[in-house]
C-alpha cells in the first residue's frame, strides 16, 4: 500500500517535541521510538506513517507503518501538537506529533477514521514562577498564628464529628417513608429505521447503491489524483481550480440530477437508500464549489469547511451501506426464527 496508489491527503509533521515547547525534553512522545521529520497520509480505512526509527543504540532507519482505523482509540489536540491513542495492549501504545501550526493539525484531526476527539485550541501555558521576597518578622509571626488557628479549628472539627456520632449511635433511627421520584427516561440512540424488506426488496437497494457507488468512487479517485497533483507541484493552483469548475463539479452535479429524476416508492428500503445517495452527491458538490472558492480567494476557512462537507458526503454514503446491512440482517434474523419449531 502506498500513498500514491491511495491518493491520500499528506501531512509533514515532526514526532521529536519542538524546543519551545515547555516539558521534559526526555518525555516519550510515541511507543514506537519515531523522532525527527515524518509524512502523515491519511486514508480511508487507516493511517499510513512514514518516519524515521530510532533504534536502542542510537541508530536511525527509516520506518512505515500502516495503522488500521479501528485500532485508533481517541484523538487529542492541543493547538498544533496531535497525540493519537491506540487500542493495543494495556492500552499503552500512542505516537504524538507536531504540525508548528494549530489550523493544520485541526485539519488532520478532522481527516483521521474516529469520531472520539479532544481538542484545545491554544496549547495551555505553564504558569511563570516568580521569586518570593524573603519573609519578614511580621509575615513570619502572621504565618504561626495562622497554623496555629488551623490546628484549633481542625481539632474542635475532629471532636464535634466525635461527639455527633455517639450521639446517632445512642438516638433510635427513624425510617423515613418512601419518596417517589420522577426520573427522566433516557433517551434512545437516534438509529435510522430500516424497513422490512423481502428479499427482492433487498436486492433492487443492492444494486441501487452498487451501480452509483461505482461513480462516486471513481469521482472521489480524479479528486484525489488531482489533490496530489497540487501537492507535488505538477499541477498549478489556477489549473487545479479550473479541474474542479469544469470537470469535477458537473458531474457531480449530473450525478444529483440523474438521481433526483429517479423516484422509487416512498417508505420502501431503496427510497431509504436513494436518499443517502443523493446526499452524497449534493455535499460533495458544495465542497468542491467551497474548496474552489477558497483556493480563489485565499480563504482558509472555506477550504477546511470543504472538508467538513466532504466528509459529510462520504458519511452518506457509508449510511446507504449500512443500510442495506442492516435490512439483510433483520431479514435473516427473521427467516431463522420463522425456522424454529
Amino acid at each position: 500500500m502506498t500513498p500514491q496508489g491511495a491518493g491520500a491527503p499528506q501531512f509533514a509533521v515532526q514526532f521529536s517535541r519542538p524546543r519551545a515547547v515547555s516539558a521534559r525534553p526526555d518525555s516519550r512522545t510515541n511507543t514506537f521510538r519515531w523522532t525527527g521529520p515524518g509524512t502523515i497520509h491519511i486514508l480511508e480505512r487507516g493511517l499510513l506513517v512514514m518516519t524515521r526509527r530510532r533504534s536502542p543504540l542510537g541508530f536511525r532507519t527509516a520506518d512505515e507503518r500502516f495503522i488500521p482505523a479501528s485500532e485508533i482509540c481517541e484523538v487529542f489536540r492541543d493547538g498544533d501538537s496531535v497525540r493519537v491513542d491506540l487500542r493495543a495492549a494495556r492500552n499503552t501504545a500512542f505516537f504524538q506529533f507536531w504540525t508548528g501550526n494549530p489550523a493544520i493539525a485541526g485539519t488532520i484531526v478532522r481527516l483521521l477514521p474516529t469520531t472520539r476527539t479532544i481538542e484545545y485550541e491554544v496549547a495551555p501555558t505553564e504558569p511563570v514562577a516568580t521569586p518570593r521576597p524573603p519573609l519578614t518578622l511580621h509575615r513570619r509571626r502572621a504565618r504561626r498564628r495562622l497554623v496555629q488557628v488551623a490546628l484549633a479549628v481542625g481539632l474542635l472539627t475532629v471532636a464535634a464529628l466525635l461527639v455527633t456520632d455517639i450521639v446517632m449511635r445512642q438516638t433510635p433511627r427513624i425510617v423515613p417513608e418512601s419518596v417517589k421520584v420522577d426520573v427522566p427516561e433516557a433517551k434512545p440512540v437516534v438509529v435510522t429505521p430500516v424497513p422490512r424488506a423481502t428479499p427482492a426488496d433487498i436486492s433492487s437497494a443492492l444494486a441501487e447503491v452498487r451501480q452509483f457507488d461505482d461513480r462516486m468512487d471513481g469521482l472521489r479517485a480524479q479528486y484525489r489524483t488531482a489533490s496530489l497533483a497540487l501537492q507535488s507541484g505538477k499541477l498549478s493552483r489556477d489549473e487545479f481550480i479550473d479541474g474542479i469548475n469544469k470537470w469535477l463539479i458537473p458531474q457531480w452535479q449530473a450525478l444529483d440530477s440523474e438521481l433526483a429524476a429517479t423516484r422509487p416508492t416512498p417508505g420502501s428500503l431503496t427510497a431509504l437508500v436513494h436518499g443517502r445517495l443523493i446526499n452524497t452527491a449534493i455535499f460533495w458538490d458544495r465542497g468542491l464549489q467551497s474548496y474552489a472558492e477558497g483556493l480563489k480567494n485565499n480563504n482558509f476557512n472555506a477550504v477546511i469547511a470543504a472538508f467538513d462537507w466532504m466528509s459529510n458526503g462520504n458519511e452518506s454514503r457509508r449510511e446507504a451501506w449500512r443500510i442495506v446491512e442492516r435490512a439483510e440482517f433483520e431479514s435473516t434474523a427473521t427467516s431463522t426464527t420463522a425456522r424454529k419449531p
